[in-house]
């Protein structure tokens, strides 16, 4: 109509602490933090560090059904006070610090299984007030699972079980590509439950190893996986994932969290100098993503994690 002003369009591209302090700022308002990728796959890792160099504390963090080295570092800074993730595991060998932190009660693991957290992500994705978890029934997981309740189907009048809806205050996912405006590209076969959490969640903010012109994404919009309308802020870290892999751009470094559990099973048995000095190092030490990788080895080392994604 005439007299009125178009509607604009604001780029999402911001910094990385940038991004860390609005995280940080909302998750004081509900601790609420949801963790994209898989296990050892596509891992936010550059935003929970950047989280933790910004002193974030009494987090619950849920996932999706698998997590690993980023929930243990987040654990080892001492800012976790509850877990709401299914399988905490570098797969190879248990996760220290999250060992460590319940053994002694600093941290509650709840009991939960795979189709709570996704349910609970479904309920609050579609808007409704509970998601039915029938495929329960028998397990000891009902006897210790805070998230279900018992309820009456209202077709059947058979007893069923529910989840709630799961909405995470904030959500940080890793893609490896996205534009300007926050529509994210994930490159790999593979996009876990990071859709579901966009759409579940109250803020999205995700890293992804480059932003590329808005023609890449008009030029092939099928290729989306996350539309930017769910999307809060988007920021640029090159190997933001790492040491998780963000294929196909570069390999996970199984070498670096081989080391880093090291250093996590000896402060377990009470030589906590090695962790402490990798913290300073890699978390609290670095004033950018640029310092990080010259911590962790510079642009040589990051370049045998890409010819290791293909295949060289």
């Amino acid at each position: 109509m005439e007299g009125q002003a178009k509607p604009t369009r604001r780029s999402k591209v911001t910094g990385l602490q940038d991004a860390a302090r609005l995280a940080r700022g909302a998750l004081e308002e509900r601790p609420e933090l949801c963790l994209g990728g898989l296990f050892k796959q596509s891992r936010p890792v550059a935003l929970v560090r950047a989280l933790l160099a910004a002193g974030a504390d009494g987090l619950h963090v849920y996932s999706s059904p698998g997590a690993g080295y980023d929930v243990d570092l987040m654990i080892a800074a001492g800012a976790v006070a509850q877990v709401f993730i299914p399988g905490v595991t570098l797969e190879n060998r248990l996760c220290p610090n999250f060992r460590r932190a319940v053994e002694a009660g600093q941290v509650t693991a709840h009991a939960l299984d795979a189709l709570t957290v996704v349910g609970g992500l479904m309920a609050s994705a579609h808007g409704v007030p509970f998601q039915p978890i029938d495929a329960l029934r028998g397990s000891d997981v009902l006897k210790h699972n805070p998230l279900l309740h018992e309820i009456d189907c209202p077709f059947s009048g058979r007893r069923i079980h529910a989840v709630g809806p799961i909405r995470p205050r904030v959500t940080f996912l890793h893609a490896q590509e996205a534009d300007r405006w926050g529509n994210l590209r994930h490159l790999s076969t593979m996009v876990y439950a990071d859709q579901l959490m966009a759409r579940a969640s109250d803020m999205v903010i995700a890293s992804v190893d480059r932003i590329v012109p808005d023609e890449v994404v008009l030029d092939d919009p099928s290729r989306v996986t996350v539309p930017s309308y769910y999307v809060d802020a988007v920021v640029e870290v090159p190997y933001g994932a790492h040491p998780t892999a963000s294929f196909p751009n570069y390999a996970m470094d199984e070498d670096h969290i081989d080391a880093y559990a090291d250093l996590g099973d000896a402060a377990r048995t009470g030589d906590s100098t090695g962790l402490d000095t990798y913290i300073a190092r890699h978390v609290t030490g670095p004033k950018n993503q640029s310092d990080y990788i010259e911590a962790v080895g510079g642009a040589g080392y990051f370049a045998v994690l890409e010819a290791e994604a293909r295949n060289e």
